[in-house]
């Protein structure tokens, strides 16, 4: 896998102050979930402050493919734990295709998306 073709995202929201129990449900089966996916998977974890109601989501795939394979696999325990929140912002980091980048920006619900393609790297 080059690293030319991973992809990360970061995804800032604030959660409905009723809902921080179900997005604790969530994040719960999230860690049951995620690993089974397989290794295209790179990166998924949620930052989260209960005390500010503020999350962030950093996710790493190896390429579209795999995002899109996390997408549908994600989508039963997304719909088995629906929590309000907000989207604040969505930034992407890599290659994206256009229709992803629309699909995301479909998903944001009126957030700022970002689409970040170039990078300098130090190592």
């Amino acid at each position: 896998m080059s690293e030319q073709s991973i992809l990360r995202l970061t995804m800032s929201a604030a959660v409905n102050p009723n809902e921080w129990e179900k997005l604790e449900q969530l994040m719960a089966e999230a860690r049951i979930a995620v690993p089974k996916e397989g290794d295209g998977v790179l990166i998924h974890e949620c930052h989260y402050n209960p005390e500010t109601l503020d999350i962030l989501f950093l996710e790493s795939y190896a390429n579209e493919n795999e995002l899109m394979k996390h997408a549908q696999a994600f989508a039963p325990v997304m719909n088995n734990h629906k929590v309000d929140w907000k989207i604040n912002r969505i930034d992407l980091l890599g290659n994206y295709s256009e229709e992803i980048f629309a699909m995301m920006k479909g998903m944001a619900n009126g957030a700022e998306v970002n689409l970040y393609k170039k990078v300098f790297k130090n190592k």
